[in-house]
């Protein structure tokens, strides 16, 4: 019997890739040989944190972008209809042409669906991977409904900005839910809706489609669509496979946690994309000053913009010399918000981040930037009640009263504490033997195997 090879194609950003990673681990524990497949600036980012999988064959293609183009430029969408489709197809040619292991699965991330176009077409299986909120993924899937219903119109746009429904048995939801409406301009917004639409035929004819989620914390959702299997919280169990970061970890965080008292620290990070001006840097900055609470304040090297450094030195001479905080520039999230220290997290509410809270019982306070964060603070604060929402002023800053009172609001609360630990306990019981996530992942591993024998 011939090892299966399985080749696994990320969106190239973090929060895409990271997840992805843990589910090729997954695979890779249960004698999958693994392709993971980069485009050229992300592989070269990884390499440089020191954060490659070895046990991965990890290699790169040309995107035909520049190492500092927007995440949120029509261009990308361009690159991925255009440019990189032709050579992940030569890529697997030659691997199959060299005639040993040769690749049979394709595992792509769900924005990249044209990829289970060119499995089809060279006799792959395929699977897709979402590493978003299943709410997301059956609201792109429903993109020809809505569009057919009236919901939404030719750019994607709701129409009449009524709330809707998925099926019958969900939760209303409205406009907020469509990530397109969340970009820089109308163009790109435009562009991105086309490239979904175009996109969900291709979704649909993936042997599995599974998510980074868990069954009680979307009931509705996979119960109104059947076909999105959830294998999260990720990763599985207890297992801290840090790979695929664009940042070294700071080690030194664990180390200063455990000197911190028990539910006495305030975690904010803000993902791998989103932009702190000035005004909001030193607002959140004087808030978590004047607060009086311990804080460890993820800051990667571009996540602000504007004439900070004088100001930034200043403050950070000064919570070093008090010892009540710590800044770092990226960490490992799994063991910070799994650390007994933690209180909260001050999060963008990237749906990797919700998970990592979620699955730790960590309450929120909620900032969200772009795309799906919105509606991930939705879900939050307004479904499953364990955050609160930080409200921008008129000039879209949040204030640092409005940062304190929020903080004192969010950890003086009982009913929020109470509701994270109960997620807490679901998630976790997801994810260990009998648990749902944990049998999905183990039968998707073994239909993955039992296909691989017929075609291998």
């Amino acid at each position: 019997m011939s090892t299966p090879h399985a080749l696994v194609l990320p969106w190239p950003k973090v929060g895409h890739i990271v997840p992805i990673m843990h589910l090729s681990h997954v695979l890779a524990e249960n004698g999958f040989k693994i392709t993971f497949v980069n485009t050229e600036d992300s592989h070269n980012r990884i390499a440089s944190a020191g954060s490659l999988a070895e046990r991965f064959h990890m290699v790169s293609i040309p995107d035909g972008l520049g190492p500092e183009e927007s995440p949120f430029d029509s261009r990308l969408f361009d690159a991925m209809e255009y440019n990189m489709p032709s050579q992940l197809e030569n890529l697997i040619q030659k691997i199959n042409g060299e005639g040993k292991e040769k690749i049979t699965w394709l595992i792509a991330d769900a924005g990249m669906g044209w990829a289970v176009e060119i499995a089809e077409r060279l006799g792959l299986r395929s699977a897709v991977f979402c590493p978003a909120s299943a709410t997301f993924l059956a609201t792109c899937l429903s993109i020809p409904k809505l569009r057919k219903t009236g919901v939404i119109d030719e750019n994607g746009s709701v129409k009449n900005r009524e709330r809707f429904k998925l099926a019958p048995t969900v939760t209303y939801i409205d406009e907020t839910y469509f990530i397109w409406n969340f970009m820089q301009n109308s163009e790109t917004e435009q562009r991105m809706f086309r490239y979904f639409e175009n996109n969900v035929q291709s979704i649909l004819k993936a042997q599995f489609i599974v998510c980074n989620s868990f069954q009680d914390f979307e009931l509705p959702i996979f119960t109104s669509f059947p076909n999105i299997i959830p294998i999260g919280p990720l990763p599985l169990g207890n297992a801290t496979n840090a790979t695929g970061h664009f940042w070294s970890h700071d080690p030194t965080c664990i180390d200063w946690l455990d000197q911190q008292p028990v539910n006495s620290v305030v975690y904010a990070a803000f993902g791998s994309v989103a932009i702190l001006d000035q005004n909001q840097l030193e607002e959140f900055a004087f808030a978590f000053e004047s607060s009086q609470m311990r804080f460890l304040w993820v800051i990667r090297p571009n996540q602000t913009m504007g004439e900070h450094h004088n100001f930034f030195k200043q403050f950070q001479e000064s919570i070093n010399e008090r010892g009540e905080g710590k800044i770092v520039n990226w960490c490992n999230q799994e063991k910070v918000l799994a650390h007994p220290s933690i209180a909260c997290f001050v999060s963008h509410c990237g749906w990797n981040s919700a998970m990592d809270g979620v699955k730790n019982g960590v309450p929120f306070l909620c900032l969200p930037f772009f795309v799906d964060q919105f509606a991930v603070r939705d879900y939050l604060c307004n479904e499953v009640k364990v955050g609160l929402s930080l409200l921008r002023n008129e000039n879209g800053v949040v204030t640092r009263e409005e940062i304190k009172s929020k903080l004192v609001e969010l950890l003086q609360s009982e009913e929020i504490k109470v509701r994270a630990g109960r997620m807490k306990e679901l998630a976790q019981r997801s994810i260990s033997p009998g648990g749902s996530s944990f049998q999905n992942s183990y039968n998707l591993v073994e239909a993955l195997k039992k296909l691989d024998n017929v075609i291998g």
